[in-house]
């Protein structure tokens, strides 16, 4: 006993203010992920989060572990999958019966999500740490904690966030190959960015920073060419053996994998969704960089990259690496969404720690004051995190609020009797609108509004469908996109309407937010006070 009291006692000697703050900074961190959770519910809005990784776990109750579907690897399906069985959500038997998930189902999978992001905060310490030094980790681990983008997708049920999990292990897998090479070593990095392909596929492509890590070995000398080319084969098993371990249906059921993956290829390379801007790939991540992790934050990374590599090239190149392959290879595709360049934000924001710490240490002090230096460095870290924690506080507020879909649908059914055919555009979650008989529509939602007409309105009210839903989503793809028939539809439709409602998710006297595949959806811009599209409620003239 006195022994076990004096282990104590010397780990606490060992908690000193790096760990405190650190600490305190994961406890904010949580708080920021937990702050409305359950936002939506029961409704899934988010069509990403309502099909994939719970709605395959839930399919799995019936005791296959087929996800059966591709396009997303299901290392996150399985680990939900697992959450679910084990605190048994709302009664094994009663998902499985449903076959579809239920509200706690999802509210459980972004639980987890935002465990594993506060959790990531952590890893970003270490890798920070092992990189450079305790501060260097600790500022980043404040970036990582309080930015926008990890933390809005903390709250989703998607695998964004969880894939930096074992893509900050690798980081750190891949300075240790570097500097040591041990047989350990080549298989946490293998290990670990097998995992995180089998997370989300592009991630992956941090595969090359552990052959560039082999490479630095024998260009500096550390070993010779053949035990690091046998390094490497051991990362190569490892990588496999920890992909099919979490994707074991890849080999057995290549067909469908191949297909899927083959088909998910050629729609993100293929061709640009409905409504994105003509901008060139480089540009729009960069862009989204600004406010993803913020303006400072990335001037920061970018300086921080300049002087890790004047100190030491090698562990500058380990770090600075994967985001620039990662940014060239998402430019190469016909569709940008921001949330696919977060697998670069650890390696981002230790660079950006990094430079932070140099600043704070350059700064001439005179001998009296260098005792400030702390707090120096403090204050730097707060201008660094400033714009992240604003927009996630701000957009955790807006996101607590009722969803403008929700809006809708209330005063329909006020307002509405049951029964009431209600021609909706394809921007509701499935049983949205339960008791009123929708109107068929073609999916994918880019053939909806490339296949509307003037004269669907006409034909609306011959068939009785007198109420017309339109959502944002819908309507400004197609304008932006320039489509004539779109204009020329929704022109109609207002001239056939003798009652219109809009139900806005924006402040009074703001300008309304142009479309955008990131900003429309995550509700960052200050014009937001609630989540949701535009809604439209149109009531047909002469309709019975």
């Amino acid at each position: 006993m006195s022994q076990l009291y004096q282990r104590v006692r010397a780990a606490r000697g060992r908690i000193g203010p790096p760990e405190a703050m650190l600490a305190a900074v994961l406890a904010a961190a949580l708080a920021l992920r937990l702050w409305s959770i359950d936002h939506g519910l029961p409704f899934v809005f988010n069509p990403d989060e309502a099909e994939h990784f719970v709605t395959p776990a839930v399919g799995m109750f019936d005791g296959s572990l087929n996800p059966g579907y591709f396009d997303n690897p299901p290392a996150l399906t399985y680990l939900l999958l697992g959450v679910l069985r084990a605190f048994d959500v709302l009664g094994g038997e009663a998902l499985a019966a449903a076959g579809r998930p239920s509200e706690s189902a999802f509210l459980a999978g972004r639980l987890v999500v935002a465990l594993i992001g506060t959790l990531v905060v952590t890893l970003v310490y270490w890798a920070g740490t092992r990189y450079f030094e305790r501060r260097v980790g600790l500022v980043a681990a404040a970036l990582l904690a309080f930015s926008f983008l990890p933390v809005f997708y903390s709250k989703q049920a998607l695998n964004d966030v969880v894939t930096l999990l074992p893509l900050t292990v690798g980081l750190v897998g891949c300075l240790l190959v570097y500097e040591r090479g041990r047989p350990l070593d080549w298989a946490l990095a293998g290990g670990a960015l097998g995992a995180a392909a089998a997370t989300k596929y592009t991630a992956g492509a941090m595969a090359a920073t552990v052959a560039l890590a082999a490479l630095l070995r024998v260009l500096d000398r550390r070993s010779t060419f053949v035990p690091a080319a046998l390094g490497l084969m051991g990362a190569g098993v490892a990588f496999t053996a920890a992909f099919l371990v979490l994707h074991p249906y890849s080999l057995l059921d290549f067909a469908s994998f191949r297909e899927a993956v083959a088909d998910q290829s050629g729609t993100a390379g293929g061709r640009r969704k409905l409504g994105q801007e003509e901008v060139p790939g480089p540009v729009y991540y960069l862009w989204t960089l600004t406010w993803g992790l913020g303006w400072l934050p990335a001037v920061a990374a970018l300086g921080g990259a300049v002087l890790a590599l004047r100190r030491d090239w090698r562990r500058g190149l380990l770090l600075a690496s994967f985001p620039l392959l990662l940014l060239g290879f998402l430019s190469l595709q016909a569709r940008y969404f921001g949330r696919w360049y977060m697998p670069a934000y650890p390696a981002l924001a230790i660079l950006a720690g990094y430079a932070v710490v140099r600043t704070a240490d350059a700064m001439p002090l005179p001998p009296a004051r260098r005792a400030l230096r702390p707090a120096l460095l403090a204050a730097l870290a707060a201008l660094l995190v400033a714009q992240g924690l604003g927009s996630s506080v701000r957009s955790s507020a807006v996101l607590a609020e009722d969803d403008t879909r929700a809006l809708a649908r209330a005063w329909l059914r006020a307002e509405v009797p049951a029964g009431s055919r209600v021609a909706a555009e394809p921007f509701l979650p499935d049983g949205f609108l339960a008791g009123y008989p929708t109107r068929p529509v073609e999916r994918p939602f880019d053939v909806y509004e490339t296949r509307l007409a003037p004269e669907l309105v006409d034909r609306y009210a011959r068939e009785g469908y007198c109420w017309v839903v339109v959502g944002s989503y819908q309507k400004e793809r197609g304008l932006a996109a320039g489509l004539a028939n779109a204009r020329a539809y929704y022109a109609r439709l207002e001239d056939a309407s003798v009652q219109t409602l809009r139900f806005s998710p924006y402040r009074l006297g703001t300008e309304p937010v142009d479309f955008n595949f990131d900003l429309s959806f995550n509700f960052l811009p200050r014009a937001y006070e609630r989540p949701g599209p535009v809604v439209e409620v149109h009531r047909l003239r002469g309709c019975g």
